[in-house]
């Protein structure tokens, strides 16, 4: 039998702190829970074990902690996000009919050693799945160690053998106990034998084999004098060490090792836990279905009933004009409509309409009928592309879910079914052909589908009463939802770009790039595989000498941040940087851009994401035109491939001036800041006259440039050393410096001490339009995460109300333009700017439309100033 024995609190803390941060609707922390199932699953698939017992430490003091109170004290206490999530993940096992194994006084290695050992003594194999190297020196009779190791983001495991661990440490597996009693072990507070490190120590053990081998042999000459003065000074705390850091492999487990109980599934316990915790993919990867959760809400049966011919259909549009609601899925591409009033679903499908279906489509979205969707935008393009002006769509229960929880990884229909009615949707894909297709797919589709209506109309309700509840009515039906039909068009829309340009300017950064290649290998005096960081780390620190960060065993890290502290130190670093950024603006945006351009009308049409970021900014995808580069000169040539297509048409750009000050000028009320706004001053020179105490025509560019790392910094938290680094001053000037800023300017800092405490009291910020960020951690007793949710409620309000604004301007500009009868149009959304695309005669009137829309979007203390600016290519409209 083959048994594997997991270390539970190790796995455990590692997917905690290995996973990003993932909570339920509930607001209750999950992403420990995840990761462990993650790593477990994994395990069992690779491993095939007969048995699982999975081990725990208790909170009881052990046998070492009653013989050495400082063994362990310097272990921090574990953070209460993790804490929490604890009695779910044994929860959890007990539904998988996993055996759990515990008991005071002992540490859970003991207990793994003390099952491998049974196990081995019974003829079994044990595989012991650990994150701990302690464990490595039960290796051998019958147990294999599968150590887990995460590193830059990736996760291995590594077999551990008696032959793999002498390869690896030149002794054998209990060897391991003499190496931590000579070295120790900081991270359990084991002391070894001070001024003893691990190269001295395996030299010792290859010499005399055991810490006894040691000392019998202490006046050896192999041991170096200062060595040997160490060892005979500390020898019994490297006997306690050894103490310490042996496994107790005879514990007293009543657990009967020989015959442990198959592994059975409570699959009805089972789904309920998962649906709680919102873990679908391990609902689905376990086959566990609703049936077998019979206290899970239920969705109603619906009637079900398809319209047959274009006849039919607009008898039942003009039907549900009087409904309160209809609730409508479709796919994409419109080859089929499921709707949901009262208690019945109905399913059109394109085939059966054959030339009217648009005219259907047009009836439905006409405007008479009481429309919700869910994730409407791409339903919305297609509609535009047809023709079809879609209107009546008054909800969209995915936008409502993001408002609700803007921290999701996704807001699809299956998940948020799971979240908030318990409900698991099957697979449905109203694209495929074959699913719409009448010669068999369409009863299987009706019956999902009529689910995932259901399962619809559940959402709304809940989504809508909280969308009330949290103060969310004109965000969501004045912003959020307006603005989804005006990125439908802008994506439709797209924007020209000039690909003979393009390709010219990518031919210049290749030919910069080879000459910037020729030239770092002349200076390294070598040539070697520039895009190997293992080469380039070899090349820099060994060949040039150059001051090295700590190597690991993936070798020197040669990240953007250690290079720039080492730019000075050698003309080559300075070439690599060059590189790099031109390597990487040639392949993200020249190549990439060529390739995701139209070639009918060199138009690109990125995709504006709506439901991504938790601040409520806007971000953009295939291509992410949000990130192009705007501080170097190359970078901002890229602007000039934008333009408008034909000589008849020009690009107007505006971008706000200075919109989050502007915000947080009003937020605070600071009535110094507010004042230089209105007044029109340069705020950074304001602020450096007041922080320097002098008039503001005394005020250098340096001067002005650090009061504006500070204005920009100060709402982001920037600490000191931040300020420090990026102004080139003492960390002492640097707090003396913020000190002053927040003296001159009482109100912001008021701001930041309120905000935290609103944060502290109610779990969340809002922005002025009550978009809402939740901050499970702004209570934390672990103070780096503790001061990062801080950062963020600093951040938040100035940041997402700044998107909120804008998202106002988009829909006021482009409702004016069509209320006005302009064919200009909104092309372009990037973090504060807009750009329209406009016929020349329309020129001035855009540009008029777009400044004044943009201004008055929100009437603030500090008012908000935009400049629009035209030319042929979105360079020239800068």
């Amino acid at each position: 039998m083959k048994i594997m024995v997991i270390d539970g609190n190790s796995i455990i803390n590692r997917a905690y702190h290995g996973i990003r941060p993932l909570s339920n609707h509930e607001g209750t922390p999950t992403n420990a829970v995840y990761g462990f199932l993650s790593t477990l699953f994994k395990q069992q698939d690779e491993e095939r074990p007969d048995r699982t017992v999975v081990c725990f430490d208790v909170k009881e003091k052990t046998f070492r902690h009653l013989k050495f109170d400082t063994y362990k004290a310097t272990r921090k206490p574990m953070d209460e996000e993790l804490a929490v999530q604890m009695p779910i993940v044994k929860e959890v096992l007990d539904a998988l009919g996993i055996v759990r194994c515990e008991l005071a006084g002992y540490e859970a290695d003991d207990l793994l050693g003390t099952i491998s050992r049974r196990a081995n003594e019974n003829g079994d194999e044990c595989v012991i799945l650990t994150g701990d190297r302690d464990s490595l020196q039960l290796v051998g009779g019958g147990t294999v160690v599968r150590l887990v190791k995460s590193a830059l983001g990736k996760t291995t495991y590594t077999s551990y053998t008696p032959e793999k661990f002498r390869e690896e440490y030149g002794f054998d597996p209990i060897r391991l106990i003499d190496l931590k009693a000579l070295m120790g072990d900081s991270s359990d507070n084991i002391p070894g034998v001070k001024g003893v490190g691990e190269k001295s120590a395996k030299q010792l053990l290859a010499d005399f084999g055991t810490l006894d081998g040691i000392y019998e042999h202490i006046d050896d000459e192999r041991i170096k004098k200062g060595v040997r003065t160490k060892l005979q000074a500390d020898e019994q705390g490297a006997r306690d060490s050894y103490w310490l850091a042996t496994i107790d492999r005879n514990v007293p487990l009543e657990l009967d090792v020989a015959h442990l109980p198959e592994q059975k599934i409570d699959r009805e316990a089972l789904y309920s836990l998962l649906t709680r915790l919102e873990f679908d993919q391990f609902i689905r990867k376990l086959g566990l279905t609703e049936g077998e959760e019979a206290a899970a809400p239920r969705l109603p049966a619906l009637e079900r009933c398809t319209i047959a011919s274009a006849f039919e259909a607009f008898g039942l549009v003009d039907s549900l004009t009087e409904a309160d609601r209809v609730f409508v899925l479709a796919g994409k591409t419109l080859g089929a409509l499921c709707l949901l009033s009262g208690d019945t679903a109905y399913f059109l499908y394109a085939d059966d309409m054959g030339d009217a279906w648009n005219d259907v489509l047009a009836r439905l979205f006409d405007g008479s009928v009481n429309l919700a969707l869910h994730d409407a935008k791409d339903i919305i393009k297609n509609l535009l592309l047809r023709g079809i002006d879609p209107r009546g769509i008054t909800f969209d229960t995915a936008l409502a879910a993001y408002l609700i929880d803007p921290a999701q990884s996704s807001y699809d229909l299956p998940r948020l079914a799971l979240a908030c009615v318990n409900e698991m949707l099957p697979a449905l894909d109203l694209d495929d052909p074959a699913a719409l297709s009448p010669l068999g797919g369409r009863e299987e589709t009706g019956r999902s589908a009529a689910q995932y209506l259901a399962a619809m109309r559940e959402i709304f309700r809940e989504m809508n009463d909280k969308i009330e509840q949290f103060g969310m009515r004109r965000l969501y039906y004045e912003i959020e939802l307006p603005l989804e039909r005006v990125l439908a068009e802008m994506e439709n829309a797209g924007c020209a770009v000039a690909p003979d340009a393009l390709r010219t300017f990518g031919e210049r950064l290749e030919t910069r790039i080879r000459d910037l290649v020729d030239q770092i290998y002349l200076d390294a005096g070598a040539e070697f595989n520039l895009n190997s960081t293992r080469q380039l780390g070899e090349i820099l620190f060994e060949r040039l000498g150059l001051p090295a960060p700590k190597k690991t065993k993936t070798g020197y890290s040669t990240s953007a941040e250690v290079l720039e502290r080492l730019r000075e130190d050698h003309p080559i670093i300075a070439h690599i940087l060059e590189y790099r950024r031109l390597t990487k603006l040639k392949s993200t945006y020249v190549d990439g851009l060529l390739s995701v351009a139209d070639p009918k009308d060199n138009r690109i049409h990125t995709h504006f994401q709506q439901m991504v970021t938790a601040t409520g900014r806007l971000s953009s995808t295939d291509p992410n035109l949000q990130n192009i580069p705007v501080r170097t000169e190359l970078g901002r040539e890229l602007r000039r491939m934008f333009v408008a297509p034909d000589k008849d048409h020009i690009l107007i750009d505006a971008d706000y001036s200075q919109i989050e000050l502007r915000v947080l000028a009003h937020i605070s009320g600071d009535r110094h800041m507010i004042g230089a706004f209105r007044t029109g001053q340069d705020i950074h020179a304001a602020t450096a006259s007041k922080v320097y105490h002098l008039p503001i025509e005394e005020i250098t560019s340096a001067m002005r440039s650090s009061c504006k790392a500070v204005n920009f910094g100060i709402v982001y938290g920037i600490s000191d050393f931040s300020l420090a680094q990026d102004i080139g001053v003492s960390r002492k000037e640097a707090a003396a410096f913020i000190r002053s800023y927040l003296d001159s300017y009482p109100g912001v800092e008021n701001y930041m001490e309120t905000i935290k405490e609103t944060a502290r009291e109610q779990g969340y910020v809002t922005t002025l339009f009550g978009r809402r960020r939740a901050l499970s951690d702004i209570n934390s007793k672990n103070f780096n995460v503790r001061s990062a949710a801080e950062r963020i409620a600093m951040n938040t309000p100035i940041q997402g109300t700044a998107a909120d604004i804008i998202k106002i301007a988009m829909v006021r500009v482009r409702d004016r333009l069509r209320r006005e009868g302009l064919e200009s149009h909104l092309i372009l959304q990037v973090h504060d700017e807009l750009i329209i695309e406009a016929p020349l005669k329309e020129k001035d009137i855009a540009a008029r439309i777009l400044t004044e829309e943009m201004e008055n979007a929100f009437q603030m203390d500090a008012p908000l100033v935009a400049e629009a600016k035209s030319g042929m290519s979105w360079y020239d409209a800068k």
